[in-house]
């Protein structure tokens, strides 16, 4: 009787984790979809999950039963569905730190005549959590949801000056070892970033995510370790007038995390 016992609960251990894989595949699918991208083909989800396309299209079957997303008529291709835009809608109206660092970033944009962005650290990315814009700017790609990678950005750079040595490590190594020379500059941008928040508090970044859009960050200490970071995004390709921006929006940036830093600290 115990052999017996042990058995059955060993199939249902396996049909558990079963189970979680296939809610972790779910999610996965979910997170292919990027904003501005209208529809994805099954073939492009199942590149991007490295998933066969019979997998994949049976995923997004179960997903589009359920509403999160919805079939494209005569393509074969899915959109996010209303469940998912229900989702993000709890997750950024119940945000805190979205809550209160919204009016900042407004007064910072309207100060600054910038495009002003909250982000925090998702995986191998930073994550735009809100987008403000001030009065008279021009137009930015930037929105919420939108993603920035870590290594080629100053949000990201600033984000990794907030971290450990061994995680800081963790991303400068293979930038270190790698044959590629633009791997090698990604590396020097990221030292040269560290030397400039530990001198003025502030990073910056011109072109090396998109040809001429540049970033001021500056990173956000929150509660528990974690890290936020702001910043302005400019579209200034003069090389004095980005200094200019990046010094004239140094201070109001850093102003603006020490703000957002007592905002969701106070009870």
């Amino acid at each position: 009787m115990r052999k017996r016992i042990q058995a059955l609960d060993a199939t249902n251990g396996d049909e558990g984790n079963r189970g979680i894989d296939s809610l972790q595949r779910g999610m996965e699918a979910l997170r292919c979809f990027q904003p501005g991208e209208n529809a994805l083909t099954v073939a492009e989800i199942a590149r991007r999950l490295a998933l066969p396309r019979t997998t994949t299209r049976r995923l997004l079957n179960t997903l589009a039963a359920h509403d999160f997303l919805f079939s494209v008529p005569d393509r074969d291709a899915f959109r996010l569905h209303v469940a998912s835009f229900v989702l993000g809608q709890a997750v950024l109206s119940g945000s805190e730190l979205v809550s209160r660092s919204t009016p900042v970033l407004q007064w910072l944009a309207n100060r600054h005549a910038l495009h002003c962005l909250l982000c925090v650290r998702d995986r191998g990315d930073m994550l735009v959590l809100a987008h403000q814009a001030g009065s008279g700017t021009t137009h930015c790609p930037l929105r919420a949801g939108s993603r920035l990678p870590i290594a080629r950005t100053a949000p990201g750079h600033a984000w990794l000056w907030t971290q450990p040595v061994a995680t800081q490590g963790e991303w400068l190594t293979p930038l270190r070892a790698s044959a590629n020379p633009a791997e090698h500059t990604h590396a020097a941008a990221i030292y040269q970033a560290f030397h400039d928040l530990v001198q003025g508090g502030t990073c910056a970044s011109f072109g090396e995510w998109r040809s001429g859009v540049g970033f001021i960050a500056a990173p956000v200490a929150l509660a528990g370790g974690d890290s936020a970071v702001i910043a302005g995004v400019h579209t200034s390709t003069a090389p004095h007038e980005r200094r200019h921006i990046e010094h004239e929006c140094a201070a109001a940036l850093l102003q603006a995390a020490g703000t957002i830093r007592r905002e969701v600290r106070r009870p």
